[in-house]
């Protein structure tokens, strides 16, 4: 009920005439030119730590400094040095960011290595706006001009992840990332998964209860809908 009575149902947005959504980029896409490149030649001692940005799904986030490029960065550990499940969704996490990185709406991925701990880290770029759900708290809510501008390059982002058979499954402010030029992407990618055929089934209950599709709790119309993503 607290979500309802957040809701403002006297927002004006302007509503344009049907037509066949399409991404505003064409695929594939050219490889990102962010540095530093990516690779897998990064190791942590070309790292130097910063600052704790924060933590969630087994692992910490950390503001880091790549010393070769002189190029602040995000560094993701995932503790999973003693769990093996852990250690597996880690390097998963990692392949389908890999994966997704050519997107403009989505968090460039530079680099995954594993620690000696056995830990996984995951080397991307860096944010410094924070999360959609920081700038809410901190600001309070957005013109409606700028909520438009939020939800197309979210959705945006969305339908290059549908085109690359990846679906997200956690949706929601804490998981995209703003920056001060503006730009806006997906991130965390702790829960997501690579759907190897068209017909394939996602049965999966993962995700943020408060944030989810009504759909998500029927089986039979989730698994419906997955199997239309493409």
């Amino acid at each position: 009920m607290a979500l309802i009575r957040r809701r403002h149902p006297n927002l004006r947005l302007p509503i344009l005439e049907p037509t066949e959504r399409k991404p505003h980029f064409s695929l594939p896409l050219v490889p990102p030119t962010t540095k530093p490149t990516t690779n897998d030649d990064i190791t942590i001692d070309d790292l130097e730590k910063l600052v704790v940005l924060g933590h969630g799904n087994g692992g910490t986030i950390y503001k880091v400094y790549h010393k070769t490029t002189s190029t602040t960065c995000a560094l993701k550990i995932i503790h999973g040095g003693t769990d093996v499940t852990t250690h597996r969704r880690a390097l998963v996490e990692a392949s389908i960011l890999r994966r997704a990185t050519n997107c403009p709406h989505v968090v460039n991925f530079y680099s995954s290595f594993e620690m000696p701990t056995g830990d996984v880290a995951i080397l991307m770029e860096y944010m410094d706006g924070g999360s959609l759900e920081t700038a809410l708290a901190v600001n309070g809510t957005f013109s409606e001009e700028r909520l438009v501008t939020v939800a197309r390059d979210v959705l945006d982002g969305l339908a290059y992840l549908h085109a690359q058979n990846i679906v997200h499954l956690d949706i929601k402010p804490a998981n995209i990332l703003i920056n001060t030029q503006g730009e806006v992407k997906i991130t965390d990618f702790g829960v997501s998964k690579v759907m190897s055929h068209t017909l394939e089934m996602c049965n999966s209950y993962v995700g943020t209860c408060a944030y989810m599709s009504p759909e998500r709790f029927n089986s039979d119309a989730y698994g419906k809908l997955i199997r239309r993503l493409k």
